[in-house]
């Protein structure tokens, strides 16, 4: 199955997001609103139950905290093709993702090489959108094992298969 970890994006932000979204095609459904921390790959029902016991380990360790997402942009860049809010990684941010591959890497998990770069996807709309500027904010209160699930044609599912509220 393939898997990632992320923050789920709920409450006030989720509902901002949709209407930042509204009317655009291929916007984000609210259930799968979330922020990468890292893309893990194909996972085994076994890997899923080691990284599970990796991720309530590493939430003990950390506090929540707010992050401020302040652009409403195409992304990755200027050509898109998603609509995101991004945001400049906060010193809280970066300790958790440093934190988050320390544990991936004890499980065998390779790190990214691409630049970690704190974002929402809110659509794929295929078409180029003018930059907004803003305040949106996100609680960093929880970190989430997901399951994405593809299907030919249709939007994918994120599916929780652990959850862990950060308790530091």
């Amino acid at each position: 199955m393939r898997c990632f970890v992320g923050v789920p994006v709920t409450g006030p932000l989720a509902r901002e997001c949709k209407e930042l979204a509204l009317g655009l095609p291929r916007a984000t459904p609210r259930p799968n609103l979330h922020m990468t921390l890292a893309f893990l790959g194909q996972c085994t029902p076994a890997g899923v139950g080691r990284l599970s016991a990796e991720l309530r380990s590493l939430a003990d360790r950390f506090a929540a905290f707010d992050l401020t997402f302040d652009r409403c942009e195409p992304f990755p860049a200027e050509q898109g093709p998603f609509l995101a809010l991004t945001a400049t990684c906060s010193e809280a941010l970066s300790a958790l993702h440093e934190g988050l591959w320390e544990c991936l890497g004890r499980q065998g998990i390779d790190r990214e090489q691409r630049a970690f770069r704190p974002h929402i996807t809110l659509a794929k709309p295929g078409l180029a959108l003018a930059t907004q500027t803003g305040a949106w904010q996100l609680t960093v209160d929880q970190l989430c094992l997901y399951q994405s699930e593809l299907i030919q044609g249709e939007v994918p599912t994120y599916r929780p298969l652990s959850q862990h509220p950060l308790a530091g």
